[in-house]
């Protein structure tokens, strides 16, 4: 049985698919709007953005880890409060603000997305988040939270069409979805170091708790995107020395069964051919079989 799908609509602006840019969902009273730092005075003379609560991400490059720098804020009032931080933060290039049409955002409704959205990128690990605090949570009426938490997965859907995949989606059908596919290892030519993993419906590999990695980098492998990454995840404690391996202290998403591989044997990998299931038959052969089925 098929998920149920949902209808994105991205208008560009500019007619620039770097430039500005809208994002609706069908049937959902929120909206995105994103666009470099030389666009910010096109966004905040939206209506929207000048009267209404928000939640937003400045989004920098791709740092020295190998990761997004991002900071993630709240306002009722982003006009003033983006022109603070244009003062003040030259790292960021892009901005992207969630706002509600209808205007039911509320003040305590952004604080609520600001804090959830700090404490799961923080557990997810994939963007190099530039906020020094957590903020708490505030106190919300039980019956509001759930509509929060529809705006949190709905903005979680959105980054990744915007170019930013920093979160990991963790809601009910996704975790149904992964359950069904099966799990995979990859191993160290002597079997000592073995990892487990799962091929997400997005072709992601999520290395699953306690799995191992080569601590010894090939010499080749500290030039590689992989390595940086690596460093990132050990930066993290994603990756904690354990006798004479790395084991993961929980699971990771990563961008693909490659990157996990290469990062789990410390040397340039190609995933669809290092991860094997139960009967050892390669994620490739798997792949090719569905394909001629």
């Amino acid at each position: 049985m098929m998920n149920a799908g949902k209808k994105f609509t991205i208008y560009l602006a500019t007619g620039l698919p770097r430039g500005m840019r809208e994002v609706k969902i069908d049937q959902w009273s929120g909206k995105a709007i994103c666009g470099p730092r030389n666009a910010i005075k096109d966004i905040i003379e939206l209506p929207e953005i000048e009267s209404g609560a928000c939640v937003y991400f400045l989004i920098g490059s791709i740092n020295e880890s190998g990761l997004l720098d991002v900071y993630v804020g709240e306002a009722d009032g982003f006009k003033e409060r983006i022109k603070d931080h244009d003062y003040k933060k030259d790292w960021w290039e892009d901005v992207v603000v969630f706002v509600s049409q209808d205007g039911s955002l509320t003040k305590t409704g952004v604080q609520y997305l600001e804090s959830i959205c700090i404490e799961r990128l923080k557990e997810v690990g994939r963007c190099d988040l530039k906020n020094s605090n957590n903020p708490a949570k505030p106190s919300i009426p039980r019956e509001d939270v759930s509509g929060l938490e529809m705006f949190y997965e709905n903005l979680a859907s959105i980054m990744p069409l915007l170019g930013y995949d920093i979160f990991v989606q963790t809601g009910k059908t996704s975790d149904k979805a992964a359950e069904t596919l099966p799990e995979f290892t990859c191993k160290k030519s002597n079997g000592k170091i073995v990892a487990h993993g799962i091929l997400l419906k997005d072709g992601k590999m999520k290395v699953l708790k306690g799995s191992g990695a080569e601590s010894e980098d090939v010499e080749s492998f500290k030039t590689h995107a992989y390595w940086k990454l690596k460093q990132a995840l050990l930066k993290m404690g994603r990756l904690e020395p354990r006798g004479d391996q790395l084991v993961f202290t929980d699971d990771y998403i990563f961008d693909s069964s490659s990157a996990a591989a290469a990062v789990i044997k410390a040397r340039p990998a190609a995933g669809p051919l290092e991860w094997r299931d139960k009967d050892s038959k390669t994620l490739k052969e798997i792949l090719e079989r569905e394909i001629s089925s």
